[in-house]
């Protein structure tokens, strides 16, 4: 069975300023600036001092404010898009908590796309929702086209493989991850998202897999006692 390890968020090794593309940097200040002061919380004024640029150099690369925005989301879902890998000869159930780890460091690690998707989700028809426009399609169209579409068939893969050791109850994919996903951004910011605003201790990125996968394991009726039991008579 593959081995449970407590996964960290690995920042990007940083490249000299003078390597990093100016439409690149702009981006990263706006990610930085969202992660701290939330995605109403700045102006193109705040991303262009640090910089050391001028207002007329962003619109040289975007049109506007909410273009730099999209831009940023279309980054978020190329990496949401790699999520819920399947380990090879894992045993399914300990592949899907793996799965789920890695979910949990992937929004640890990208505190700006939790503020954006919680602004996809509190801007109904006719706001500017970024994460929506830059999947190309709504929430419901992801799960069967679009760049996100593979990452949702990898998680139905998961839960399925789980379904059929017997140890876990079938359940409809999308409300699995409406579930998990709601929740774990709701963790991340309340009652405080002082989470979001530092780099999280491997202790406190910890407590959060093992909060998901307790509740993940509630959903599924995986019976964690039995399982163990099950694992030692047939290692007798």
């Amino acid at each position: 069975m593959a081995r449970r390890r407590t996964l960290a968020p690995k920042p990007s090794r940083p490249r000299p300023a003078g390597t990093v593309p100016t439409r690149e940097r702009i981006l990263n200040e706006v990610e930085r600036l969202i992660a701290v002061r939330g995605v109403h919380g700045f102006t193109l004024q705040d991303v262009i001092v640090p910089l050391r640029m001028q207002v007329p150099a962003i619109y040289k690369h975007y049109r506007n404010r909410d273009d730099v925005l999209i831009e940023l989301a279309r980054r978020f879902v190329d990496r949401l898009a790699t999520q819920f890998q399947i380990e090879a000869d894992a045993d399914p159930i300990a592949a899907l908590r793996i799965a789920l780890d890695r979910f949990v460091v992937f929004k640890l690690a990208n505190p700006a796309y939790v503020r954006l998707a919680l602004a996809d989700f509190a801007t109904p028809g006719g706001g500017m929702e970024y994460v929506k426009l830059a999947a190309g399609g709504s929430f419901v169209d992801n799960f069967s086209s679009g760049p996100l579409a593979p990452m949702h068939r990898r998680l139905a893969r998961l839960l399925n493989a789980a379904a059929r050791t017997g140890r876990a109850r079938r359940i409809d994919p999308t409300d699995f991850y409406r579930i998990i996903k709601a929740t774990l951004l709701f963790r991340l910011v309340f009652p405080d998202d002082s989470l979001l605003l530092r780099a999280p201790s491997k202790r406190e990125i910890s407590a959060i897999q093992r909060w998901l996968w307790a509740l993940a394991r509630r959903i599924l009726s995986i019976d964690v006692r039995g399982t163990r039991a099950k694992r030692r008579s047939a290692n007798r």
